[in-house]
Formats: structure tokens, C-alpha cells, sequence
């Protein structure tokens, strides 16, 4: 019996981009496409009878593995984990096809296994979307305004009316995560205006950028496996026994420190989701300091407004102080510090900063919100 044939992946050829680069990439990993030969045409002719084509064509058709996006009409999104806004570039639509089967691959588990699904969504978006959104020219960035009233306990509330107490605030959000600069590097192995920019050299090139991608991909996805994962398992542990250690919900006691708080903000909307009435944003995370064994409390920040925003900053008395001068002004005996801008503070021991912890939730001073 003779040997199966390899495969041919169409691309476009002359001057590559981030997204084919990445999306042949991912498809040579895949076992249909396995160390399929890869043709850089623009000739129809030439790509009609390729096995797959991607980024050229203006045909998207996964029946006829035709991945195209720059065709008019073309408003192709994930469509699921809620990312339904970014445009699908050809690396976007591989991946949402044969992504699945990538990353179990890749990790040793069944494309059924749910892990399977939580690093698939965690890969496209610290990683596929911010290509796709580059290819597709969408602004990282986008203006939002919003009208406010103060209210009693002197927290803003979104408001639709026009009173004369109401004001408008703008902010700024993050449409997506760009982590890598991974487009402008790619681009950058394109031969310049005046070198050699030759088929051969360029299809050298390309394979020289694809290679760069699928091993930068490789390394973001082993490490959202080997230590993203679990780190949100730690958390989930937490958000899930969060009531024992106050019956608020109000404060997250993490089993040993971790990268928590992206994991905070998606498990918070799972549950506000699941269960609305009810719900209370966490406040405050406290953990153990691994290299001298006090114990810490952050606040948690507001998502999407920076690092050093925060929900309800630790009292305003309690600031700047140290030791003793903390001891004096709170009452319980052990702490080690509360930082001048409120988000940090610590504690010799847990029941300290437990307490220090529910006394924070209760303070009602205006200047503390």
C-alpha cells in the first residue's frame, strides 16, 4: 500500500501578514493537515486545486477548507466564550475550526475535556484575537461615555435621565489583549524595498515568520496550561468557600498565592450570571507571603479601569502607617503596614488580617470609596 499523500495548503504570495503566517502554522499541527507542503500563489488556477487555502480567494467555506476574510460581507466572529465583537482574520477562522483539536493535542487531553475548552477560550484571548484584530484594523481602545449621579453612599450609578445633579463621564476600555507585538515582528522578516523580495526568498521568509508564530503560540499555550490553569483552579476553590470565611462573600482567602485577579473578574461574572440575586463583588483578597509567611490583603481593582483602581480602598486612617502607629489606630494588634494609596496592607498572622479585613468592608467614611 503506498504512502498517503501529503497535503497542500494554499497562501497568498508576496508580502505576508501575522494571520496566514499563524493560521498554516496551526493547520501542519492539525492530523488532516499533518506536514502538509505550503504554496504561496496568487493565481486561481494554482489554488483551486490546493487541499486548503487561506487568506486568499475571497471564499470562506469550511466544507472546502476555504479560509478567506476579505471578501465584502464578511463579518465572521468566534461566536463563543462571549467574544462576539473582534472580526475573524484567516487565523481567527483556522483556529475556530481546528482549535480545539490544537490545543488538546498539545496539552494530552480529549478535545471533550473541559479544560479543553477553558485554555481554548484563554488562548484566543490572550493570543488569536489580538491577531485578528490587528489584521482587521479594529482600535485596541475605545471611548465610552456614560451619564452618573452621585448617590447616598456616595458610589456613582449609571443613570439614561438628564438632571441637573447627573454629569457625563468618559472612559477609555480595552476591546482586546495585543500581549505579543507578534504582527510587527512577523511583518518585519518581509525582505525590505531595496533586498532581494524574490519568490524564493520571500517564501523562505515566510516559513522563517510561521515558524516564529506557531512557537510563540506553543509557548503561550503551555503556559496558560501548566501554570495559568491552575491558578484559576486555586481561585475558583476560593470564590467557591469564599462565604466561610466571611458570610459577606466580600473577601477571597486564596489557598497560597497566584495570579488571581482576570481569574477573579470571568468566575464573578460565571456566578453573577448563575445566580443574580444575591451576588456580591468581592472587596478584598487576602494570602499568605511565601518568603516570610505574614499575611497580605489587596483590593481588588475595578476591571478595565487599571491596576490601582479599587473598588474600596483599605480606610483612609489606616494609610501610610507602619507597625505600632497601625496597632494605635486600629485596635488589632500585629500589623505591618497599609500602603499611602489604600490597596495594599499586612498582618503577622491570618486572624489579624481577617479581622482588619471585615473592619475595611464596614467603613462608611466618604473619603475611603
Amino acid at each position: 500500500m503506498g504512502s498517503k499523500a501529503v497535503k497542500t495548503i494554499g497562501t497568498h504570495s508576496g508580502t505576508f501578514h501575522c494571520d496566514e503566517a499563524l493560521g498554516c502554522f496551526l493547520l501542519r499541527r492539525t492530523k488532516q493537515f499533518a506536514n502538509a507542503t505550503v504554496t504561496r500563489s496568487r493565481d486561481e488556477q494554482i489554488l483551486q486545486n490546493l487541499d486548503c487555502v487561506i487568506d486568499v480567494g475571497g471564499v470562506y467555506d469550511h466544507s472546502r477548507h476555504r479560509y478567506d476574510h476579505h471578501q465584502r460581507g464578511f463579518n465572521e466572529v468566534l461566536g463563543v466564550g462571549g467574544f462576539d465583537q473582534t472580526k475573524l482574520s484567516s487565523a481567527g477562522l483556522v483556529y475556530r475550526h481546528f482549535g480545539r483539536e490544537v490545543v488538546a493535542s498539545e496539552c494530552g487531553l480529549p478535545v471533550e475535556h473541559p479544560d479543553t475548552e477553558t485554555l481554548y477560550l484563554a488562548m484566543y484571548r490572550h493570543f488569536v484575537e489580538g491577531v485578528d484584530a490587528v489584521d482587521n484594523g479594529v482600535e485596541q481602545y475605545q471611548a465610552r461615555v456614560s451619564k452618573k449621579r452621585k448617590t447616598e453612599n456616595g458610589e456613582a450609578a449609571v443613570v439614561e435621565d438628564s438632571d441637573s445633579d447627573v454629569v457625563a463621564v468618559a472612559t477609555v476600555e480595552k476591546v482586546y489583549l495585543e500581549e505579543t507585538s507578534l504582527g510587527n515582528r512577523v511583518g518585519a522578516l518581509n525582505a525590505a524595498w531595496n533586498e532581494d523580495a524574490s519568490a524564493e526568498v520571500q517564501d523562505r521568509k515566510f516559513r522563517e515568520a510561521s515558524e516564529m508564530a506557531g512557537r510563540e503560540f506553543l509557548q503561550k499555550l503551555a503556559y496558560l496550561h501548566k501554570s495559568w490553569l491552575p491558578a484559576r483552579e486555586i481561585v475558583r476553590r476560593a470564590m467557591e468557600s469564599r462565604r466561610e470565611v466571611d458570610k459577606t462573600g466580600k473577601i477571597l482567602k486564596l489557598d497560597r498565592y497566584c495570579p488571581w485577579k482576570d481569574h477573579l473578574f470571568e468566575l464573578e461574572e460565571e456566578e453573577r450570571k448563575a445566580v443574580p440575586e444575591g451576588f456580591h463583588e468581592v472587596l478584598y483578597c487576602l494570602y499568605q507571603d511565601d518568603r516570610e509567611g505574614k499575611w497580605r490583603i489587596m483590593s481588588v481593582p475595578k476591571p478595565g479601569e487599571g491596576g490601582f483602581s479599587q473598588r474600596k480602598p483599605l480606610p483612609s486612617n489606616w494609610r501610610g502607617l507602619r507597625g505600632p502607629a497601625l496597632d494605635a489606630v486600629t485596635g488589632v494588634r500585629g500589623g505591618t503596614f497599609v500602603h499611602a494609596a489604600g490597596f495594599t496592607g499586612g498582618h503577622e498572622t491570618y486572624e489579624g488580617m481577617l479581622k482588619l479585613a471585615k473592619m475595611a468592608i464596614l467603613d462608611t467614611c466618604c473619603c475611603c470609596q
